[in-house]
């Protein structure tokens, strides 16, 4: 539960029409792409600290959102270097590639959390990877 809560009000306050409603127009800030990625840092953080006595075997979940949030922090991190670094302006198959990644990442989040499974197999990477026998 903490893990969802935590997800929900970062969404929530990272989220372009309430930032609005407070005076700030971020979609039409350079900033806005580091703006997201570090608010999933600290949502990340604050997941890990929350979570930090759970094993993975009994919180699968957990493991989903960690790959999650670190997966849309880079992407959203290569977003703000491609656009305010590198100054590019017009579309190519990296921002697809963001677009579709991102939105999977937030599906797969939102499934692990509500089942709580290990229903990619993550898990089972996870131990095969770093677990010794």
């Amino acid at each position: 539960m903490s893990i969802s809560l935590t997800i929900f009000l970062s969404y929530l306050f990272s989220d372009p029409l309430i930032i609005t409603v407070f005076g700030f127009d971020i979609l039409h800030s350079n900033a806005t792409y580091i703006f997201w990625c570090s608010f999933d840092l600290v949502c990340l953080l604050v997941i890990l600290r929350l979570t930090r006595g759970a094993s993975l075997s009994k919180l699968p979940a957990k493991l989903y959102v960690i790959v999650g949030l670190t997966v849309n922090m880079l992407l959203f991190f290569s977003m703000h270097i491609d656009i305010n670094v590198f100054m590019n302006y017009e579309p190519w198959w990296f921002w697809t590639f963001y677009s579709f990644t991102v939105n999977i990442m937030d599906v797969m989040m939102i499934i692990a959390l509500l089942t709580n499974k290990d229903f990619l197999g993550l898990l089972k990477g996870y131990r095969a990877m770093f677990e010794t026998k």
